[in-house]
Order: C-alpha cells, then structure tokens, then sequence
C-alpha cells in the first residue's frame, strides 16, 4: 500500500538517518539524490527500499582507504570496508585524472559496501567530457548459468556514458540478469509476484514467489550469459577480487571504473556532434507500432519519458516510509542483511 510523501520531507528523513550514521555533507547528498532518482524514474529497486540497507554497507568501515597502486593510467583502490558510495567516487575520480593525462584512466575497486546503481559515477566522467565504462560484480552469486539451477555469478551490470551537447551525456546502465536481484526484496515489500521467467527456486524450475526465488536468469539465452560470465571475471580476477562461489559476502566483490578521452583520436566537438546525430536519427527511426515512439536508451524510465517525473511528490510504499521514520531518529529502522532483502 502506497502514501504520497512530499520530496523534501523524503529527504530531510534521509539526511537525519545519514547523519546519525555518520554520513554528512557532499556524500549524503550525493546518496540522497541517488536513491531519490532511482525511485522517481522508476527503478525503485535501487530507490528508497535500497537506502533501507544501507546499514549493511556501513558494518566494516575501518578507515581510510588505501591507494594499493598507480602507475601511469591505472590504479587499484582497497576500500578498507567503506561506503560503496564514498569509495565509488574516489575511484571515479582517479580514472578521471588519469584519462585527462594519459587518454585512458583505469580504476580496480574492492573491498567495500555495495553503492545503488552505476549512473551517477559514469555521468560524472562524462560531465567531464570522457567517455566512461563501468562495470560491477552485482552478487554475492544470484544468478545461475545459462541451463544452470544454481547461483554462481553475480546480476553483473554494465555502464556506458558518453558526453553530448545537449546538456546531459547519454547514459546506457543496465544488468545482465534478466532482472536485477533487488526484483525480489522489491516484490517483498510491495507484496506481489515477481515477473515471469526471470528467477528459478532451489530445483530450477521458474518461480514467482520472491520467498522461493533462489537465482535470477542472464538475459539474452547464452550471449546473455557470456557477457555475465566475462564481466564476472573482470570485477573479479581481474580487479583482484573475489568472484562465483568465493564471494561470499558484498565485501568480497570487485569495482571497475574506465574513462576513455575522445580526444585520443577525434576532437570532444565532433563526437558530441556524431553522438547526438545518431541519437536523433534514433528517435526519428520509424517505430513498429502506429502512434509508437523510439527512444535512445536511457529517455525512459517506469514507462514515462523523465520528462513528465513529477519533482515534488512522491509515491511510497507505507512500510518503506514507516522504516524511513525510524531510521531518521535511530539506528533501527533499516532492511536486515541477508540474501532476499539486500
């Protein structure tokens, strides 16, 4: 059951909560607008039910993080069991510098708490007129190989922005489960099913039922599941990070943050000006369906282009607003860490 909350008391809830956390300033209002968004375009699995677990992502804090190594136009980052938030930017940010340096900024992440979704950081890099990748092992594993009946591999999103003229860079964020876990902490706390065909239980067979749900399935058949595979070995082995059955736990997964200078082998003008040609060639394509629309990835979200997302209220679920409530006045409130609800 849903309650209408105005926007500002949503997030004076969470800047209270944050700060008896210990989480003030820039960071928690980059975390705010995060989740925020997320929730109002639609993507409430990374909204305000994901800030309800964001006790889970505090539990290892212990210090600063450390510098392991940079050389040229790379760099590896232990995060010392920070806020994935907070490591997240830091790791954004030496990619950056680097790719403004030497054309090409590589950052390997690990050990930290889980951040929400990709976009922010990748729009960050392309603010600064980059082309960014990022990508993320989304376990501990959650979805099974193709033809499999087990978790092994993580949902293992991935994230391209590239930069534009048209006052926002293009942002493509997507997972490579056929939908994300947090589908099935979503499905709980709205009460209801989960899509068709997307999650198996403990025998591999197709499941509704978020309480049975033990694997969500890649999406695309098997080229679904090689792009899965392939970037659960690249947040893992590659980054120096745990991956399959050996991460156990959110601390164990691997973060990998790639800026790329169009100006290694154009100018920022025309790619910009190629990229948002393409993307108005895009939208004029002639669609399918009378009446219908194409969109670039990105332009819609909760079937509503973002332009008609409402900026002053909000539709919340009554039992996420009730845990808001607590949070903002203590330290109880939040989503318990375990598989069916992080």
């Amino acid at each position: 059951m849903g309650v209408t909350v105005k926007i500002e008391e949503i997030k004076e809830l969470m800047r209270k909560a944050l700060a008896l956390r210990g989480i003030a300033g820039e960071y928690a209002e980059f975390m705010i607008s995060d989740y925020l968004e997320s929730e109002l375009e639609g993507h409430r699995t990374h909204g305000l039910s994901k800030f309800l677990t964001v006790d889970a992502g505090l539990s290892r804090r212990s210090g600063d993080m450390k510098l392991i190594k940079q050389k040229g136009c790379y760099a590896q980052v232990d995060g010392n069991g920070e806020l994935g938030h907070i490591a997240a930017l830091y790791s954004t940010n030496l990619a950056i510098a680097a790719a403004k340096e030497h054309g090409v900024g590589i950052t390997a992440l690990k050990n930290v708490g889980r951040y929400s979704r990709i976009t922010p950081y990748a729009r960050k890099i392309s603010k600064e007129g980059l082309v960014g990748m990022i990508t993320n092992n989304g376990g501990p594993a959650c979805v099974a190989p193709f033809g499999g009946a087990k978790a092994m591999f993580g949902t293992n999103p991935l994230c391209f922005s590239f930069p534009s003229k048209r006052g926002k860079p293009y942002i493509f964020d997507f997972a490579t489960s056929q939908k994300v876990w947090g589908e099935v902490r979503q499905s709980i706390v709205e009460n209801r099913p989960l899509p068709d065909h997307c999650f198996i239980d403990g025998e591999g067979n197709f499941t509704t039922d978020p309480e049975k749900a033990e694997a969500g399935v890649p999406f695309g058949g098997p080229k679904g599941y090689a792009l899965c595979y392939a970037l659960e070995v690249m947040t893992g082995a590659f980054v120096g990070a745990k991956m399959g059955y050996d991460a156990k736990d959110e601390y164990d997964l691997g973060y990998l943050f790639v800026a790329f200078s169009p100006e290694m082998f154009t100018t920022l003008d025309a790619f910009a000006d190629e990229v948002d040609g393409l993307a108005e060639d895009v939208r004029n394509c002639p669609p399918m369906k009378p009446g219908g629309q194409v969109f670039v990835p990105g332009e819609i979200f909760g079937n509503r282009p973002v332009s008609q997302i409402p900026s002053d209220e909000a539709e919340v679920e009554e039992d996420v607003y009730r845990r808001l409530k607590i949070m903002s006045v203590s330290l109880d409130g939040g989503y318990e860490n375990n598989k069916k609800l992080n």
